[in-house]
């Protein structure tokens, strides 16, 4: 392994080689579309512009693919290039957890295949392959993963893109086919699974917002009934007019949700009840986009009503 490690270091060095400050500052631009909050943006935006049960089906598996790539981390608990004992210098990014598998390589080949595959066209997959390929060049030549880690990461993403296609629409028929009530009880299920290992920050974070969308979209469809198709009355410039407003208030109330809370977080960061706000935080932003922010379309007469009656069978 140590061989392995060494090579990786030899291939980082060479191409940071040629590193000039315009070329490590796009770097980081594509590295920074890996993020957590561009997730956060592209899953609103999908939800609220596209498709929100698209929306939904994204978000579920990204949330497992981080929740999954974290577990792996710590069970495999593999150093990155620039940690003591290797080479500091070639760290031209922050970060804490180990390496393996890299959640850059793993989440992007998640997101954008199983974006590619709504397009039910092959070409989809070359864009959607390209970038992915850039995402990971992209955290070698900041120094932020050994190759290796690139590889691991796709190796698990690719084993979940195969769970996803073949698995996840039998698991929603499942759903759909009982009570409104099995949803809820299986997000609360999985939530609790993911923490279950090991109840840290970087778990709770996955959980909090699985366990808000969960609750979120079963209150939107029974109470809201907004679709992102609607309003259908409205064509062309109208209705693009629509969408970005919708995205604009969406956004922007996202942003105040995301600021407020990490100041809130900022002076409990020492308390015993800081795990449970992390998952609270997560929970209530994932909780404004699939309900809250719906609510705000309906009432601005932004959407049109879609609202499904259940009837429970107890």
């Amino acid at each position: 392994m140590e061989a392995i490690l060494q090579w990786g270091l030899d291939a980082i060095r060479l191409l940071q080689g040629d590193a000039n400050p315009p070329l490590v500052f796009l770097m980081r631009i594509v590295s920074a579309l890996g993020s957590g909050v561009a997730y956060i943006t592209l899953v609103a935006f999908i939800y609220w512009c596209v498709d929100e049960k698209k929306g939904i089906r994204l978000g579920t598996a990204l949330l497992v693919s981080a929740w999954l790539n974290v577990v792996l981390k710590f069970l495999l608990d593999q150093p990155r290039p620039f940690f003591e004992g290797f080479d500091p210098s070639l760290g031209l990014v922050e970060a804490t957890m180990g390496g393996l598998p890299s959640g850059h390589a793993q989440n992007s080949l998640v997101v954008w295949f199983i974006i590619a595959s709504w397009a039910k066209a092959k070409w989809a997959f070359v864009p959607a392959a390209l970038f992915c390929l850039l995402m990971a060049f992209s955290r070698v030549y900041l120094g932020a993963h050994f190759p290796t880690d690139i590889l691991g990461g796709w190796l698990v993403g690719g084993a979940l893109l195969c769970v996803h296609f073949l698995l996840g629409k039998r698991i929603e028929a499942l759903l759909a086919a009982n009570a409104p009530r099995a949803g809820l009880i299986a997000t609360a299920a999985l939530s609790f699974v993911m923490i279950l290992y090991r109840p840290s920050t970087e778990m709770l974070i996955p959980a909090g917002a699985l366990m808000g969308m969960g609750t979120g979209s079963h209150l939107c469809k029974r109470y809201v009934g907004f679709t992102a198709l609607a309003p259908l009355s409205r064509i062309g410039f109208a209705r693009y007019l629509t969408l970005f407003t919708r995205f604009a208030i969406g956004a922007a109330v996202t942003i105040l949700i995301l600021t407020l809370s990490e100041n809130l977080m900022g002076a409990f960061r020492d308390s015993e009840n800081y795990p449970l706000l992390v998952f609270a935080r997560f929970a209530l932003i994932a909780l404004w986009i699939t309900v809250g922010a719906p609510w705000v379309f309906r009432a601005a007469r932004l959407s049109e009503s879609n609202v499904i009656h259940y009837q429970e069978h107890d």
